[in-house]
């Protein structure tokens, strides 16, 4: 067993604790019931894309639990091939109202689902009561918190709330011990965005601000909650290129750098944010609320061990099987996902591959949705240019929707004119 988790069941089996099992993965103990949240265990997110550092704790008594809940549908959260292996026993629970993801965990984990009706305490095991709120409109995220008469715990994943929607978990007039809260903006824009070198300043500038939006969105949830302790989620997820310091990973901020910000802006917070990775735990032995932290980094030291953990992985490389492409019928199956398509947009979405080495022109003209492989890209034109890595153009020429390679973050984009255009974003996330 691995020793963490060893300790931490020990410690805390029995009665009340957490132990953080790393991004939006929870190991809770409440009255001795355990529940896990978001556990990725037999899954790679992305396309074997992202890697988690420190790398999530993975042992087998984490299939030995009572239930474990599932905040939404992003591959980062949701470990089909780990659902399925669970004992029967255990009990699968999601946040109700939100058709699609209870269709598709009802249709693929191969188990019955419990469905926790939002906005409503429900005794989700014998002395255990949830409280779970889903997104203010995005219909897919979700949010829970997971209590007793001792211990409470809040579960956030990825899931930004309006501070009065938020709010409403103070409604069930409980006291939170560890509040699990979101504050990395972990999104392409306006990172990976191609922009002219007189621009470049604009892109710092869109950066900074977006950035510091979702940390102060995070310093805000802790004064509406109020927890003890906040365990800074989500960020230790990276782009697995060999390079911490690659403009995508550097523009996450790490749990060590939100903390410092915190401190830096909220100096009263000092012991409450504490950048809890992979194996640290927290728990009431006593009745008051203990903290055990395998190590604590500095800014730059998280960096260079996650520089270090990067730089020893092998590199990605093309799949055998994918050594061959039928172009016909990659551009047939983007025709038939075209065919939803029928309101003209002056816009053309043009996609530069990297083919084991060969560049392949892709070309889709938003008046007509009709895709073709070009010699050269139309010019004169308002166009999403996308530029592909070998990998992402492998895995999009071999049936992969772009959804997935957007998941993946090996592109960048070129926008002329550079706008915001919903119509054009759509067809890229939900079409093709």
């Amino acid at each position: 067993m691995n020793q963490q988790l060893h300790q931490f069941l020990e410690q805390y089996g029995a009665t009340d604790g957490v132990l953080y099992l790393g991004h939006a993965g929870l190991l809770a103990v409440i009255g001795g019931k355990k529940i896990l949240f978001d556990p990725i265990i037999e899954s790679q997110p992305y396309g074997d894309s992202w890697v988690f550092f420190p790398p999530q704790l993975d042992d087998p008594a984490l299939y030995d639990v009572d239930a474990v809940i599932v905040s939404h549908i992003h591959q980062d959260h949701y470990d089909l091939p780990f659902l399925r292996a669970l004992k029967p026993s255990v009990k699968v629970a999601i946040v109700g109202q939100r058709p699609s993801f209870e269709a598709d965990i009802q249709a693929n984990a191969d188990r019955p689902i419990t469905i926790i009706e939002p906005e409503t305490v429900t005794e989700l095991l014998p002395g255990v009561k949830v409280f779970g709120v889903t997104h203010d409109s995005n219909g897919i995220d979700s949010s829970v918190i997971a209590y007793n008469d001792r211990f409470c715990i809040y579960h956030g994943n990825d899931n930004y709330l309006k501070p009065a929607t938020m709010a409403k978990f103070t409604t069930v007039g409980v006291d939170i011990d560890v509040a699990c809260i979101p504050y990395a903006y972990i999104h392409w824009y306006p990172f990976l965005m191609e922009y002219p070198q007189d621009k470049l300043h604009e892109k710092r500038i869109e950066s900074e601000r977006l950035v510091n939006m979702y940390q102060d969105d995070c310093l805000n949830v802790i004064d509406i909650l109020k927890p003890k302790v906040v365990i800074p989620f989500g960020a230790n997820l990276l782009i697995d290129d060999g390079n911490m310091h690659s403009e995508i990973n550097m523009a996450v901020r790490t749990p060590v750098e939100f903390a410092a910000y915190a401190r830096a802006r909220r100096p009263e917070l000092a012991e409450v944010v504490l950048p809890m990775l992979a194996g640290d735990y927290a728990g009431k032995p006593d009745g008051e609320l203990a903290v055990t932290m395998q190590r604590v980094y500095s800014v730059e030291e998280y960096r260079d061990a996650a520089n270090d953990f990067l730089r020893s992985r092998p590199a990605k490389t093309v799949r055998t099987d994918w050594q061959q492409v039928d172009l016909d019928g990659f551009l047939a199956v983007l025709r038939r996902r075209l065919e939803v398509c029928d309101t003209p947009i002056d816009n053309v979405l043009q996609f530069e591959l990297n083919y084991l080495g060969q560049p392949i022109l892709v070309e889709i003209d938003c008046m007509t949705y009709r895709p073709a492989i070009v010699p050269a890209f139309a010019t004169g034109r308002n166009v999403h240019r996308f530029r592909l890595d070998e990998i992402s153009s492998a895995e999009w020429l071999n049936g992969k929707r772009f959804e997935e390679i957007i998941g993946m973050r090996r592109f960048t984009l070129l926008r002329e004119p550079n706008l915001y255009l919903p119509d054009v974003l759509k067809i890229f996330n939900t079409v093709v």
